[in-house]
């Protein structure tokens, strides 16, 4: 028996990193497993038998949907600043995505060196917004690798994804990380008898005591939550929602309202709060 965790597969083959030996071996998994836990998610820990059988999955600690992968310690949200410009909307819809699946986040804010000095200074405001609301933010350029040593630190002995619009720089910042990285890239679909690897799936890759991960990159976000839900994970609302004096308060008319209020007080940006009735709006007409 072997423990490792899965880096890589399909719903009917897996790629196990055996954490004793640190190869990969190729495993499938017991139907048993399958019918008491539905589909394995790369980021899984598992149990291998000598048969090369996954005979075992260990208690998930988180587990996000899109893209999927389970385990996760931080997820990079890497936010361009430029080509394509910045949206607070889309980060922030990603934000309440990872708090509801209890993910932690890190804000990543790519392609700054392509930024002028107004630009900059705006960019900078939403940076210290967002650190205000308790969250880790990081301005990168993957022109000065300066701008990656604080990340480092922080991501060492965690598994750690990267996620973001396609086009972001979520590969170009992991390769900035570890510049070695191109050659595992190479090396892990050799050994996994794959051609040049594209980001079309979650793909983890070992990392100080730790994993990386890149995931596809994709231009919307459905939430799979519903109005109530997003009323308590929307960034900044994780506070105060628990404090209004309904229950089931969405923070749109009712009265004694603890986010309107922070809101009103400038804890919480107006422009959050447009884009947050923008998303409850969209679950509205989704029936949610």
């Amino acid at each position: 028996m072997e423990k490792g965790i899965i880096i890589s597969g399909t719903k009917r083959e897996y790629q196990v990193y055996i954490h004793s030996s640190k190869n990969i071996k190729k495993a499938v998994v017991r139907k048993t497993l399958i019918y008491k836990f539905g589909p394995l998610f790369v980021g899984d820990e598992v149990d291998i038998d000598e048969d090369e059988t996954i005979c075992n999955l260990y208690p998930r600690k988180n587990r996000l949907i899109r893209p999927k992968v389970a385990n996760v310690s931080y997820a990079a949200i890497c936010t361009s600043t430029a080509e394509p410009s910045f949206t607070s909307y889309l980060l922030e819809k990603y934000l309440t995505y990872l708090i509801y699946c209890h993910v932690t986040p890190l804000i990543f804010f790519t392609k700054t060196d392509m930024l002028d000095n107004n630009e900059l200074t705006r960019i900078l405001s939403y940076k210290k917004y967002y650190e205000t609301l308790g969250y880790k933010t990081f301005m990168i350029s993957t022109k000065n690798s300066e701008t990656f040593m604080p990340l480092k630190e922080i991501i060492k002995d965690k598994n750690v994804i990267f996620m973001g619009q396609t086009g972001v720089g979520k590969s170009s910042s992991l390769n900035m990380i570890d510049p070695t990285l191109e050659r595992k890239i190479g090396e892990y679909s050799k050994a996994l008898g794959r051609g040049k690897h594209q980001t079309k799936e979650v793909v983890l890759f070992p990392y100080q005591n730790g994993f990386i991960g890149d995931t596809p990159g994709f231009s919307s976000l459905e939430l799979p939550m519903k109005q109530d839900e997003l009323a308590a994970c929307f960034p900044g609302f994780e506070n105060f929602a628990h404090l209004c004096f309904y229950t089931d308060c969405l923070h749109i008319f009712e009265k004694k309202c603890e986010v309107k209020k922070h809101i009103e007080e400038g804890f919480i940006s107006k422009e959050s709060y447009e884009n947050y009735k923008k998303m409850l709006e969209e679950l509205k007409e989704k029936g949610k």
